[in-house]
């Protein structure tokens, strides 16, 4: 379910106070998570990244985040056109609220209350400039994200992936560290890691077509003839999944006879 916020922008009387500005946010963040005690409290986020985004983007921007937080109130500080998507609609609305006490505006941002990977297959957007993948980190949201978001992603735009010291961002990071189709822009080790995005398709190669899934697979085509590569990788662009079953199913036992005659 989609809400945008219909409240005005405040607008502070002449000689008021001055507009907020990151550093503040940053030093006093939102609070829109909540434990089990029913308690509100904040998540930190790298204050480096926070700033190298507010130097990418502006209100012409289109941007779009998985999760919800400090993020969420830097991009409606920004004034981009933003899209912010939690299954916790309580945390839009603190992030409202405390928008709305500091004079920031909301109205363009798009939050939708859902799951990502329930919304981002059908969701519709323009192209989008840069997009923040902080949502769930389980096991495969991070992929599925990458996954639905990359083709929404415009070519050139930028790519946030957060909280790469877990084992599914990092996993994430490494593969695209592999594709041609992207470029390190900057690293802020150990968490966030920023992806140019230089072309389209990375998300739709086979495997024999990614370099890190070949790297990191126990059957790697460099270890066979390469006339059987080169058969393999037909097999899979034809998609005959079988009789590249079929194939390796014969080349694994003929090298297990070979091992066992030796012994």
């Amino acid at each position: 379910m989609s809400t945008r916020d219909s409240q005005p922008k405040l607008v502070s009387p002449e000689g008021g106070p001055a507009p907020v500005t990151l550093a503040e946010i940053i030093k006093d963040p939102p609070s829109p998570h909540r434990g089990a005690d029913g308690e509100y409290f904040a998540l930190g986020f790298p204050e480096e990244v926070l700033t190298f985004i507010a130097g990418q983007v502006d209100q012409s921007s289109k941007t779009l985040e998985t999760g919800c937080g400090l993020s969420t109130t830097v991009f409606a500080l920004l004034g981009t056109q933003h899209i912010a998507i939690s299954p916790a609609a309580y945390e839009f609305e603190q992030i409202k609220e405390y928008c709305h006490a500091r004079d920031i505006a909301t109205d363009q941002i798009c939050f939708y209350a859902e799951p990502s990977e329930l919304l981002l297959p059908n969701l519709a957007c323009d192209l989008l400039d840069l997009v923040l993948i902080d949502g769930r980190h389980g096991m495969p949201a991070p992929f599925i994200d990458f996954y639905y978001t990359s083709r929404k992603l415009k070519v050139g735009g930028l790519l946030v992936i957060d909280d790469t010291w877990l084992w599914t961002g990092r996993v994430l990071k490494d593969f695209l560290l592999a594709e041609p189709e992207w470029a390190l822009e900057i690293d802020f080790p150990p968490r966030t890691a920023v992806f140019r995005k230089l072309a389209d398709g990375s998300e739709n190669k086979e495997w024999a077509d990614q370099k890190f899934v070949v790297e990191n697979s126990e059957f790697k085509l460099g270890l066979v003839p390469l006339s059987y590569s080169a058969a393999a990788i037909g097999y899979l662009r034809r998609g005959e999944y079988l009789t590249l079953a079929k194939r390796i199913a014969t080349v694994a036992g003929r090298s297990l006879k070979k091992s066992n005659d030796r012994s």
